[in-house]
């Protein structure tokens, strides 16, 4: 059983709280278990049942899968790399892959890179990721500039389904990879952040490099801040 709270719940499905709470009161949500009155956990098997219950085939005259609009297939593609995996990904986690597609997509780029994920980390507040590049003196604005200097907006609207890169798809492995090492049972952004390094590919990894952020300095760093089993070279 994965249990998931509130936030878990609100980040998973890209909604607010307050829309979360909404469903509950309404009586159309997930099964859920209250622990108690600000203390309640959903099923993330009872979760996925409910949405697949939510699935609707379009008749005659519906939306046709061209007609959908960029951002809603984007929120699909994340989705389904989240839903898929091995392990659950932490909100900030998923938080991260959101902002990455939606920098991506803003940028005029119909592929997510790495630059985009190491955009996502140092956007999403609070997450550890962002916290290890901070305790090794890269500032958020630092890492917006060099993004900002490596990339060139397009001004042409991005059409097509969204999709990752090859470069973001061996980020992710080595992410997978990293957790291993370390002994841990979920994706974090601290992994997605090593996944660059490890990957050693990218405009991400590029940045990093040429900010003198190397993969063990940053495994050093999450170190301090979590249990690592280990954090010597793979």
């Amino acid at each position: 059983m994965q249990l998931m709270s509130i936030d878990d719940l609100a980040a998973y499905l890209g909604d607010s709280k307050r829309t979360i709470y909404k469903y509950i009161a309404s009586g159309d949500c997930p099964p859920y278990m209250r622990i108690s009155s600000k203390n309640i956990k959903f099923d993330r098997a009872d979760v996925d049942a409910w949405l697949e219950s939510k699935k609707v085939n379009p008749e005659k005259g519906g939306k046709k899968m061209s007609e959908i609009s960029f951002v809603d297939r984007a929120k699909v593609t994340v989705r389904n790399i989240i839903v898929k995996s091995p392990l659950p990904w932490t909100p900030r986690a998923q938080a991260v892959l959101k902002r990455a597609q939606k920098q991506a997509r803003k940028d005029g780029f119909d592929l997510v890179g790495t630059e985009h994920i190491l955009f996502g980390i140092v956007s999403v507040e609070d997450c550890i990721g962002a916290k290890v590049l901070e305790n090794l003196g890269i500032e958020q604005s630092t890492c917006y500039q060099s993004y900002e200097k490596l990339l060139k907006p397009s001004d042409e609207k991005v059409k097509g389904k969204a999709k990752l890169s090859d470069d973001v798809n061996k980020v992710i492995q080595c992410a997978y990879e990293q957790v291993t090492q370390w002994g841990h049972a979920y994706i974090g952004a601290e992994h997605l952040l090593a996944g660059i390094l490890l990957s050693g590919e990218g405009n991400g990894f590029k940045i990093l490099a040429d900010l003198g952020v190397t993969l063990e300095k940053a495994r050093e760093e999450t170190a301090k801040l979590i249990v690592c089993r280990s954090t010597d070279s793979m």
